[in-house]
């Protein structure tokens, strides 16, 4: 996992200055809305971003071709990563997207699907962060002697804390810029973000080191990359912890 993480998204193959970025978060939105729409599970749409990235990244695509890949990138991840009957017919994408007005069919559908095969060389296995932090939470990533807020634990500490990993998933794939670390280092970040947003002391733990493979040293820099870039878009909340957690008898909202 480690290893294949590299596939799509590594420190060597950061683009920072790709023609395609200026308008990436608008490819990201437009994607992310057609998942919304198909029902697809979030972590299908972060791995069609990842393929969109690798293909941008690494060819120079017209401009006319941009939401063909896109759609296709979603419907190539959604075989992958979901149940067949999840997966949203062609005919219906077509319709979704607006690619049938602008002339396109089933047929030069699936030519740009295998397109997109094409330019990921058959590697369809893309791991983005949300994948990561997954894995760390169903091994556990909250702890017992844990305190939230300066107090003992409750039941719904672990919803909280996935709703706040999707939620940092969710804002750092709309920015390139975290395209510089890897996957699993994000998204250990991205689970300290989490419990430092919760209050839960202490922020890492050595279980926590062992688990994601990167002591609190390794991360400080990206957890610190996640948080700032967390204030500049929501500019209108207080910076501090509180401002983000629930009260004791409240719940979590993002």
């Amino acid at each position: 996992m480690m290893e294949r993480q590299k596939d799509y998204v590594c420190p060597e193959e950061y683009r920072p200055y790709a023609d395609y970025l200026p308008f990436r978060r608008y490819l990201v939105d437009w994607m992310s809305d057609v998942g919304e729409q198909c029902h697809l599970h979030n972590s299908t749409v972060h791995c069609s971003i990842l393929f969109l990235d690798k293909i941008f990244r690494e060819n120079l695509i017209p401009r006319s071709q941009w939401q063909l890949l896109a759609t296709a990138c979603i419907s190539v991840a959604s075989k992958y990563e979901e149940a067949e009957e999840h997966c949203p017919p062609i005919p219906d994408l077509l319709h979704l997207t607006r690619l049938a007005q602008a002339g396109h069919t089933s047929l030069t559908f699936r030519a740009g699907e295998v397109e997109v095969l094409k330019y990921l060389g058959w590697r369809m296995r893309a791991l983005p962060p949300i994948h990561f932090i997954g894995y760390f939470l169903a091994k556990g990533a909250i702890y017992q002697d844990d305190t939230w807020q300066g107090r003992g634990l409750i039941e719904k500490i672990p919803k909280y804390v996935k709703k706040y990993a999707d939620f940092f998933c969710n804002l750092t794939l709309q920015e390139y810029a975290f395209q510089q670390y890897l996957p699993s280092q994000l998204g250990a970040a991205i689970l300290m973000a989490s419990r430092v947003a919760l209050q839960l002391e202490p922020r890492w733990r050595p279980e926590l080191a062992r688990l994601t493979g990167y002591e609190e040293a390794d991360l400080s820099h990206v957890f610190t990359h996640v948080w700032e870039y967390y204030e500049e878009q929501f500019p209108g909340r207080s910076t501090s912890p509180k401002s983000v957690v629930p009260k004791p008898e409240e719940p979590c909202k993002i």
